[in-house]
């Protein structure tokens, strides 16, 4: 079934260049813990400027790409779309590098994946960093066939059941966001979802990270700060319901916390910027983001020309 770009304008802004900031501004903290990483504030962020961004927003434009143009996950079409992007100087993960070295050797899609880590398959965050696009095209009541899209574009490169479980959680927290559903309430849906039970008992971290309102250092150790996706899409979710959405602080704490920045700096930029919209990102913020080839002009006019269309 083909699906279609179900949210206005600023919001889908809001979800593609929360990634871009989230994913920019962590990369200049990548690998550093949470007590080396000078205190963050907004009118610092000019200072890094020009902000460029890794593989996580590179793979997130094909994702969304994806979805505009078939309407539903192709994994030999999104495939294509990887090899075709793929720039090796974005900062791509090891597994990542061996998957499109398979791939180019003529691998079968499943098997590619499925040999990563001695046949044990990836359990990172690469799936969920690039997930969020997805819950664009599907309304609320739909989390069940949103699940089934998130799945068949993690297992290109995640077929371990945690990598896909953080994936759906991502996804399902982005679909929240998009339709302004309270922060408050969001624990009901992730304890409904058909995940992994490690995520359910990482979920009772955050949900302790919230009553201590923990901050970057504490919630580092509390919910974690790694790039096993049981670590990173908690973090990502804690450090947008602990800043009430709002796009720039939200960023900034999930940089703060230290560990796999650029990517929980992603996820938590995409969901606090699929609810708060574009329009609530500082204008100096965007004034610094790259803008070569597929930077923001190109990201803002692929936005454009779907709005257009549909």
């Amino acid at each position: 079934m083909k699906h279609f770009l179900r949210y206005s304008e600023d919001k889908i802004r809001g979800l593609l260049f929360g990634t871009f900031l989230g994913d920019s501004i962590g990369a200049i903290f990548e690998g550093k813990e949470p007590d080396h990483i000078p205190p963050l504030h907004l009118n610092m962020i000019p200072d890094f400027a020009p902000l460029t961004y890794t593989d996580d927003t590179q793979m997130t434009i094909s994702v969304f790409e994806e979805m505009v143009e078939n309407g539903y996950i192709d994994q030999n079409s999104l495939k294509e779309r990887f090899l075709r992007r793929f720039s090796p100087w974005r900062k791509y993960s090891g597994g990542m590098l061996e998957v499109i070295e398979r791939w180019r050797n003529g691998e079968d899609i499943k098997k590619a994946a499925t040999m990563l880590y001695g046949g044990v398959g990836s359990f990172g965050d690469g799936a969920a960093m690039r997930a969020a696009p997805i819950s664009a095209f599907f309304p609320l009541s739909n989390i069940e066939e949103l699940a089934e899209e998130v799945n068949l574009c993690s297992v290109l490169t995640h077929t371990h059941s945690y990598g896909i479980s953080g994936a759906v959680l991502q996804a399902v927290a982005v679909l929240l966001a998009l339709n302004d559903v309270p922060v408050d309430s969001w624990m009901r849906t992730f304890f409904e979802l058909n995940i992994e039970s490690a995520y359910k008992i990482k979920l009772e971290d955050v949900e302790r990270a919230l009553r201590m309102k923990a901050s970057p250092i504490e919630a580092a150790r509390v919910v974690g700060n790694g790039s096993d996706a049981l670590d990173a899409v908690p973090a990502a979710i804690y450090s947008v319901m602990v800043n009430h959405c709002n796009i720039p602080e939200s960023i900034l704490f999930a940089v703060a916390m230290g560990g796999d920045t650029d990517t929980i700096g992603a996820m938590a930029g995409a969901i606090a910027g699929a609810a708060s919209g574009a329009e609530n990102i500082p204008s100096d913020w965007f004034n610094n983001l790259e803008n070569e080839k597929e930077g923001m002009g190109f990201i803002d006019a692929l936005i454009r020309n779907v709005i257009k269309v549909g």
